[in-house]
């Protein structure tokens, strides 16, 4: 039985030690600036939200009626988007990472409810 639990011990290491942990992240999108720390927490315009880790490479954050879906990619950065009130959604771009500018000179933003015909079909 002994060795049982020290197979248990070592295996249970090995899987824990193999998932990713939340990256530093800076962005902003529709909802506002998101700042998320290494290992968490995750700030929503300055406030800090409630964060649920859902599996070894995805998180939640929950608040300000937003809900931001936090993926860790395979080389460790995340990709955020988010999601609000009547189906509002988008995607939170990095800092370092220029706006998609629209058809209209204007952030791209297909959830907004003022879309030029030209933008939501850039959309699409």
């Amino acid at each position: 039985m002994n060795k049982l639990k020290m197979m248990a011990l070592v295996l249970g290491f090995i899987t824990f030690s193999a998932s990713a942990a939340l990256p530093l992240f800076n962005g902003k999108g529709h909802p506002g600036d998101v700042h998320i720390d290494e290992d968490g927490p995750v700030y929503l315009n300055g406030k800090e939200m409630n964060l649920k880790k859902v599996s070894d490479n995805f998180y939640e954050a929950r608040g300000q009626g937003v809900v931001l879906s936090i993926s860790v990619n395979p080389d460790g950065s995340a990709s955020v988007s988010w999601n609000g009130k009547n189906r509002a959604h988008g995607e939170i771009l990095p800092e370092d990472k220029k706006a998609m500018q629209g058809p209209s000179g204007r952030e791209l933003d297909c959830s907004r409810a003022d879309l030029t015909s030209a933008e939501a079909k850039a959309c699409q």
